[in-house]
């Protein structure tokens, strides 16, 4: 590596150490998102006797059961913020009381209707930070599938006594457990595993033993098998077009039974509730089917922001975490609007680039593409348009770059438990996407800076990969790439040992500017030279990491980390703190406009600030 000026380090030091961090001037705007809608889970008795429906509550801020009375009397609230961030999964017990698995570690909890007493049943394993599959059976047995082990944990609903199950699998690349089925016949568990490749494991509730039961051939694909416990009572799968039958020992192909349906899991009475609308009013149906609408007292619960993306027609847009709805804000008079659900990559929207046609939404999960023109109305695989459905072997599209060429670029994560990202390609002219793995074996891609000057592409990569992928390189790089020739034209490593290279903007100058763990470096892509490297004084950058662009005159780059705003000035390479304020401690997403304003998401609200 060329070291021309190796003076950065000692002049961040200066600059960071020579006053006090001045409190920035910043203003809560509110959240822009507020989703009245909820996912139901179960229907119990409420204190007063009468029925509540319930669903899980999860904000920035805090996590609960909250039960909606279908009288319309106040929402009652479970509180599992006490035990840790993480999912809360419910289901009413075969003793009539409300059974919950959250926390973080995950742990089972019982809440009483009659007393409004919340019981601690305990944690049947740990790390336990997420889960997916569940499977209440005839019994009462609550069986739940666990990250990282992955472990199946169960409750008896019948008597609050816990269990814990595995690892089923010793493989550090299989961490999820997908689904559950149980056979009503034995009480057999089995549990959809993956997501490097896919397995299927038989567990004996009564020894614990456990055993993979797919066939080699079954196993090589990535993803995890889907499985359900059927009308007869028997665990049945599927992968692709193979169905099958689950056996202790093996699986049996050929036909499938229809999944059974608990219809009592939703049943209040006479009625069954079907969903809480936008609206906030909870839909009933009777026996008959006939619907009625029940205004609820419930006023929806703010929606956490995590990307805040970019300009376009006179708003400012971004999207939402959990799920990935679309928001804007009026940047002449501040008002803000939820537009929905328009990516179909419903958990998160990484970035959003307006080009012509309107503006090109990037989402997870899935690796979506999709086009929608907030000008017009919203109308079936018109508007939005979908660019693509997935790319292959590929979930997080981290961020858009408009190439030197006028296209559209983002690299990606790879999906769980894999390693290697891509380099995808959108034409907005006509709308078609390409993509070309990684050059650089085994390395992710996070993020993308255009250089007119070569006509190339700097690509920053990271050793990481999909969640619970295991890295094997030592170390990351950044590459150059000519889009015309769609080939690699130089690699390198500015800061030795970095495994991770983040955000990167280019100077007005021509240099880059690029962050490298807690280091930053600076880049000469005419040179193919790195001219000097220092430390960054605000780390870890938050998400994005750097401004889009440059800002102003002077082609400041401005970055959050650590609760404070730093600002790298080309006129001296040095990198400063210029402020600090409460509400920078949980950024995620955050753009300088046009106008010199910087916006940014801390939990579900929207804060502006004005930069010295």
């Amino acid at each position: 590596m060329c070291r021309h000026a190796v003076l950065v380090a000692s002049l961040i030091a200066v600059a960071a150490g020579a006053a006090e961090v001045p409190e920035l001037a910043c203003e809560r705007l509110g959240p822009p998102m507020i989703e009245r809608s909820l996912s139901l889970s179960t229907v119990t008795r409420g204190p007063g006797g009468g029925y509540v429906a319930w669903a899980p509550y999860a904000t920035s801020e805090r996590t609960a059961a909250l039960g909606i009375p279908l009288d319309g009397s106040a929402p009652i609230w479970v509180d599992t913020t006490a035990f840790g961030k993480g999912r809360v999964f419910m289901t009413r017990g075969a003793d009539g009381r409300l059974y919950l698995y959250a926390g973080s570690p995950g742990r089972f909890l019982r809440w009483d209707p009659a007393t409004g007493r919340l019981e601690d049943l305990g944690i049947p394993v740990e790390p336990a930070t997420y889960w997916m599959g569940q499977h209440l059976d005839r019994d009462g047995r609550w069986t739940i599938g666990v990250y990282p082990g992955p472990h199946v944990v169960a409750c008896d609903t019948r008597t609050g006594a816990i269990k814990a199950y595995g690892p089923l699998t010793d493989d550090r690349r299989q961490r999820y457990c997908t689904r559950i089925g149980v056979d009503d016949a034995d009480g057999a568990i089995y549990a959809a595993v993956g997501l490097h490749h896919r397995e299927l494991w038989h567990v004996d509730p009564a020894t614990g033993a456990r055993r993979q039961i797919l066939p080699p051939d079954l196993t090589e694909a990535q993803g995890s098998p889907t499985i359900w416990t059927g009308e007869d009572g028997h665990v049945y799968g599927r992968i692709g077009t193979t169905e099958f039958r689950c056996h202790p020992d093996r699986i049996e192909p050929g036909p499938a039974a229809p999944e059974r349906v608990d219809r009592t899991r939703l049943q209040a009475g006479d009625d069954t509730v079907v969903e809480l609308t936008a609206e906030g009013a909870l839909t009933l149906a009777n026996a008959a089917g006939e619907r009625r609408a029940v205004p609820v007292a419930y006023e929806g619960r703010p929606v956490t922001i995590y990307s805040v993306a970019c300009e376009y027609q006179g708003r400012l847009w971004g999207g939402g975490l959990f799920p990935g709805l679309l928001w804007s804000m009026d940047l002449a008079t501040g008002a803000m609007q939820s537009h929905g659900m328009v990516a179909h990559g419903a958990f998160q929207i990484y970035d959003i680039i307006p080009d012509r046609g309107g503006l090109y939404l990037a989402s997870y999960m899935g690796c979506h593409i999709d086009l929608f023109d907030p000008a017009q109305p919203r109308k079936a695989h018109q508007n939005p348009i979908r660019i693509a459905a997935s790319v292959p072997g590929q979930e997080r599209p981290n961020q858009w770059e408009r190439g030197p060429d006028g296209k559209l670029y983002f690299g990606t994560t790879p999906a769980k438990g894999r390693l290697g990202g891509a380099l995808v390609q959108v034409d907005p002219e006509t709308r078609t996407w390409k993509h070309w793995p990684c050059p650089l074996p085994d390395l992710s891609l996070t993020y993308l800076t255009a250089l007119p000057e070569t006509g190339e592409i700097l690509a920053c990569a990271s050793v990481g990969g999909g969640s619970s992928a295991i890295p094997v390189a030592d170390e990351a790089a950044i590459y150059l790439w000519d889009p015309a020739r769609a080939a690699m034209t130089w690699s390198g490593k500015p800061v030795p040992g970095t495994r991770t290279y983040g955000r990167a903007v280019r100077l007005n100058d021509g240099r880059v500017f690029g962050l490298a763990g807690t280091a930053f470096y600076l880049f000469d892509p005419v040179k193919r030279q790195v001219l000097s490297t220092g430390d960054l004084p605000a780390s870890p950058a938050a998400f994005p990491m750097l401004n889009d662009a440059t800002v102003g005159p002077r082609g400041i780059v401005y970055g959050i980390g650590n609760g404070a705003v730093f600002a790298f000035d080309p006129a001296d390479n040095a990198v400063r703190i210029i402020g600090k304020h409460p509400s920078l401690d949980r950024v995620h997403g955050f753009l300088v406009t046009s106008d010199g304003a910087l916006y940014y998401g801390s939990g579900a609200d929207l804060w502006r600030c004005r930069l010295p």
